[in-house]
């Protein structure tokens, strides 16, 4: 007979799951991040959020009330719904140009650290001159050299699909932003999957696929791969929040998200202007900005913790 109490083993996912879901701070920073993203992305469909680009000179500066929870800012415009629309650029920034340096750095370090030789040495090299680049200032210039053929791309779409210019435009005009910062922060992702790869390259199983006569693309994709998604997923959680902090600092000094939309950077700004007289402005969207850059650092260390198995503690 088979002994009921016996433990059913499980994968290596599951076991991750089960030791995430032990880590309290990790869980419900993942928890906080789910209502959040659904505050920002869902809450603002329903007629009870405010459009955040109405201005209403008759309830300047007010506080908070029935009618704007979060009281108004100095036109009139309510601040929760600012507060949600602002987060939602700001969580598509951050999400978007991760995935774009995701892709960028899993690629270039898989390629280097898969060839080797002299390939690898010339792809660090290259990575090495990048980092050596002013991040903000690459970022500043890349950015404005995109930003008219992107305009352009926003008339192409809004005459040829008759879509609202008004609805288009905000989203479309985020694209110069996360291409720019995607595009340059993939460097740190790739030296990261590249010593990984090295070492991946020469286990067993790796060797076997080889003198089975599978190609090159088939060993990087079916044996390379899912054993990178580990560290690729911790970096992936631990590199959005310092997206978003390159997205504040921009729309702070005026080079993000542009009026009338609005960012936590761009809300930080204005209320950074007016704190000695309106401090509420300042305080809204910097502690939502503050929460989630904090659920998203404690839900990073908690999936390193978890993917890592040498942290399991039988």
């Amino acid at each position: 007979m088979k002994n009921s109490n016996a433990s059913h083993g499980c994968s290596l996912w599951q076991d991750a799951a089960r030791r995430l879901l032990r880590n309290r701070p990790a869980a419900l920073s993942g928890v906080f991040l789910l209502l959040m993203v659904a505050a920002c992305f869902i809450l603002p469909v329903f007629p009870c959020v405010p459009n955040p680009n109405t201005i209403d000179l008759n309830a300047i500066a007010q506080g908070c009330s029935w009618q704007h929870l979060l009281g108004t800012d100095h036109l009139g415009r309510d601040m929760l719904a600012r507060v949600l629309y602002g987060g939602r650029i700001s969580l598509l920034v951050g999400f978007a140009a991760t995935t774009v340096s995701l892709f960028l750095g899993l690629g270039y370090g898989m390629v280097s650290g898969y060839a080797g030789g002299r390939v690898d040495t010339w792809m660090m090299r290259a990575v090495d001159v990048l980092f050596a680049l002013p991040f903000i200032v690459v970022v500043i210039v890349f950015s404005l050299s995109i930003e008219e053929p992107c305009r352009e791309f926003t008339s192409w779409v809004v005459l040829h699909t008759g879509w609202n210019r008004d609805s288009v435009a905000p989203l479309l005009g985020l694209v110069p932003l996360f291409l720019a910062i995607g595009a340059l922060g993939w460097l740190t992702l790739a030296r990261i999957v590249r010593t990984q790869t090295l070492a991946l390259r020469e286990q067993e199983y790796v060797l076997a696929a080889r003198s089975l006569g599978l190609g090159h693309c088939s060993i990087l994709m079916r044996h390379i791969t899912p054993n990178l998604l580990g560290p690729v997923i911790v970096y992936t959680t631990l590199a959005v929040p310092g997206i978003m902090l390159t997205e504040s600092t921009l729309s702070f000094i005026g080079l993000g998200v542009k009026a009338p939309n609005s960012s936590w950077g761009t809300l930080i700004k204005e209320g950074a202007d007016r704190m000695e007289i309106a401090p509420q402005l300042l305080l809204y969207p910097a502690l939502f900005f503050c929460l989630t850059l904090l659920a998203l650092n404690f839900l990073g260390d908690g999936l390193r913790d978890a993917l890592d198995p040498r942290s399991a503690k039988d």
